[in-house]
């Protein structure tokens, strides 16, 4: 990855980990009802399946960027719409806490593993991200596992970082997200990052 889109693509990534969707509703409702040393096997299990879904979004996009520049053009063209619209999801729509599911007490480690990674790749909306997300940020000058290894490294650090955030938050954490006006403006900015994301998906087809 280009050196420069580098100072783009952590901070998008660190916006988008923070909103909370699925996974870390799901990491702060196991560290309420398991606690913080138990909901680290589904921290693992999700890290797993987010560098599944990166793996393969990479490989993909790469095998079509191979086929001819045109197919990787249209995917960029569509990818960058999708990334607008998300923009303006997020602009526009009321900000909460995405209902999770009451986990039953004391789930055995593998399973706490399997929720993680199900809960990664089985979400659409998540390959749909990366599939449009990547196209903006890969550069044929760049090997494609040079740049799968970056991909990983801010991707997999940034979830990491804040699951352990919502896992060991509590109260002060829910107070702070649940809060209307903190909530809009986490959003809000996370729009702003999805637009100058889109527009750079677009201006490099």
């Amino acid at each position: 990855m280009n050196p420069e889109l580098l100072w783009v693509f952590i901070p998008t990534i660190a916006a988008i980990s923070l909103t909370p969707g699925m996974c870390m509703t799901l990491a702060f409702t196991l560290g309420l009802s398991q606690g913080y040393r138990r909901t680290l096997w589904m921290m693992w299990g999700e890290l797993a399946g987010v560098a599944t879904v990166v793996v393969t979004s990479v490989l993909l996009l790469a095998w079509i960027r191979s086929l001819s520049t045109i197919y990787f053009t249209a995917l960029a063209l569509i990818g960058g719409s999708y990334l607008l619209l998300i923009a303006y999801r997020l602009w526009t729509q009321p900000a909460h806490f995405e209902q999770g599911e009451g986990q039953q007490p004391a789930l055995a480690p593998l399973a706490l593993a399997t929720l993680g990674y199900t809960t990664a790749i089985m979400n659409p909306k998540g390959w749909g991200f990366m599939i449009a997300l990547l196209p903006g940020f890969m550069s044929p000058e760049y090997s494609t596992t040079q740049q799968l290894t970056v991909f990983l490294s801010v991707m997999l650090t940034s979830e990491f970082l804040f699951m352990n955030l919502y896992a060991s938050g509590g109260s002060g954490l829910r107070r702070l997200l649940t809060s209307e006006q903190q909530l809009v403006r986490l959003n809000k900015i996370s729009a702003a990052l999805m637009v100058s994301v889109a527009l750079l998906v677009l201006t490099k087809m």
